[in-house]
């Protein structure tokens, strides 16, 4: 008797695949995309703000030019996110920033993956 592992391989792929799209088609829609830099007291970094269509996908992390940045509770007021993204700091000792090769975006966590939701931050002048 021949055991056949090819095709019960691409059927979990296959299925795999399916939830991970289903999942990136529930995703909310991100509104009013912008970000502001600011250079203040031996700190800089990006002001950053969106709104999302729903909240039953938490956004987890931003990532702008590079750089990702958790998102905290004190970050969201109802469906609007305002992010301080720190580049550089001279007041936090032996401070670094979470580098990434991610593009701009933001990632959220589903029940079963984190889902990364490339973003057109659009630069708003001060």
């Amino acid at each position: 008797m021949k055991i056949n592992i090819l095709a019960p391989a691409i059927l979990v792929s296959v299925s795999g695949q399916i939830s991970m799209s289903c999942t990136a088609n529930l995703l909310p829609k991100v509104t009013e995309p912008t970000y502001q830099t600011y250079d203040s007291a031996g700190e800089k970094g990006y002001y950053v703000s969106f709104g999302l269509s729903h909240d039953s996908i938490p956004a987890t992390s931003i990532v702008i030019n590079r750089i990702q940045q958790k998102i905290s509770a004190d970050d969201k007021v109802g469906l609007k996110y305002k992010v301080n993204v720190i580049s550089q700091s001279r007041k936090i000792l032996g401070f670094k920033p979470m580098i990434t090769d991610k593009e701009n975006g933001i990632f959220f966590r589903s029940d079963t993956a984190e889902i990364f939701k490339p973003v057109d931050f659009k630069l708003r002048q001060k």
